[in-house]
């Protein structure tokens, strides 16, 4: 395994939220926000986040990736022989070849003795004779080479079948091949083992330093975002998944989006709030909705097809998102796409989504302040 080959697999998993923008993803929720006709909001949040499940699927696929953690020598064809036994083979096989060139050497001259001798004798009487006798000797020489050339062919053939045989049948190892080969194994465990490190801090990086095979990241991440004004509660249940309650409230001159945890790369908010001109604000939650583009069940799915990955997703269980998000407000509600519309309580018109598997796009809401 090499380390471009990690990068990737690393890539192929990532891809799909980073065309979304989203690394943080929700769970089990509850999600309510006012936002009055001037401009005033309260906004809250409260249940599960996912923060490093993704990174856990990467983690998990590495550890996939590494192969065999047993060495088991194989060899296969025929056993290797000492220099000094190939060396005596060789001059065995040049010496009888040697001999039987002589043999048939001294026959071919003996022939041709006897031959001229005879013709001699009875040239003039016989000439007819020997012409027909001839005649016989080439023909009975012609089908004598041929089919010994047909022998000769069909022995090389049973030689072929038999070397690839050879080839191809395992066999016990010899010392000195499980030596080489436990030592080539040895090589290519430690720089698998560099390889995994080297991208394990890749995608660490990719999440913001927060590595989920080592409890310090998490424990400093919790922390850190604790001490936030507006994060009431942050509880790490394990694996990536936190359990928060999230509330804050003010103008909206700007935008507003949340979460937002600084020193923290971790994609685009759940909730993002953008104040138009002319009064407009447009309210959007991609992340509050279960389609491919930000589903890690979809991607679990998907990750079958990457090497390595149907052996490490069975060990990674997301959480799916599921809740409610409910706008409350009196301004003036100029587009939506709950499936019902707004309802009126008392002087406030509520939207409401109910998020779960059969959600169809992320909630969306575009309002008209008052002047």
């Amino acid at each position: 395994m090499h380390f471009k080959k990690i990068a990737a697999i690393g890539l192929a998993v990532i891809a799909p939220f980073s065309l979304s923008g989203c690394l943080l993803l929700p769970g089990e929720f509850n999600s309510e926000m006012t936002v009055m006709a001037d401009g005033e909001f309260a906004f809250s949040y409260k249940g599960q986040i996912q923060l490093v499940g993704l990174a856990n699927l990467l983690n998990d696929t590495l550890d996939a990736e590494g192969g065999n953690t047993e060495f088991t020598a194989s060899c296969y064809g025929p056993e290797p022989e000492p220099e000094k036994q190939k060396k005596e083979k060789r001059k065995q096989k040049a010496e009888a070849k040697a001999t039987a060139d002589a043999a048939a050497a001294d026959a071919a001259i003996a022939a041709i003795a006897a031959e001229t001798a005879g013709t001699a004798a009875s040239k003039a009487s016989q000439e007819e004779i020997t012409q027909e006798v001839e005649a016989e000797v080439d023909a009975a020489a012609a089908s004598e080479d041929a089919a010994g050339a047909a022998e000769e062919a069909a022995t090389e053939a049973v030689a072929a079948v038999e070397a690839i045989e050879d080839d191809y049948s395992e066999r016990d190892c010899t010392p000195a091949e499980v030596e080489q080969q436990k030592k080539d194994w040895d090589e290519q465990q430690a720089n698998s083992k560099k390889e995994k490190e080297q991208a394990k801090k890749m995608f660490a990086a990719m999440l913001g330093g927060i590595d989920p095979s080592n409890p310090k990241t998490i424990d400093r991440f919790t922390k850190e975002v604790e001490r936030l004004a507006a994060w009431n509660k942050v509880e790490h249940l394990g694996n990536g998944l936190f359990m928060i309650d999230y509330s804050t409230k003010g103008r909206l001159a700007d935008d507003f989006a949340f979460p937002v945890i600084p020193r923290y790369a971790l994609g685009n908010p759940m909730i993002h709030v953008t104040r138009w001109d002319n009064g407009r604000v447009r309210i959007e939650a991609p992340t509050f909705h279960n389609d491919a583009d930000v589903s890690l069940m979809s991607l679990m799915g998907a990750g079958s097809m990457i090497p390595g990955m149907s052996s490490a997703k069975k060990n990674i269980e997301p959480v799916e998102v599921k809740g409610t998000f409910t706008i409350r407000t009196n301004a003036k509600i100029m587009a939506n796409n709950t499936d019902e519309g707004p309802t009126d309580e008392g002087a406030m018109q509520v939207l409401r989504w109910d998020i779960g598997p059969k959600t169809f796009g992320p909630p969306m809401a575009l309002l008209k302040l008052a002047h």
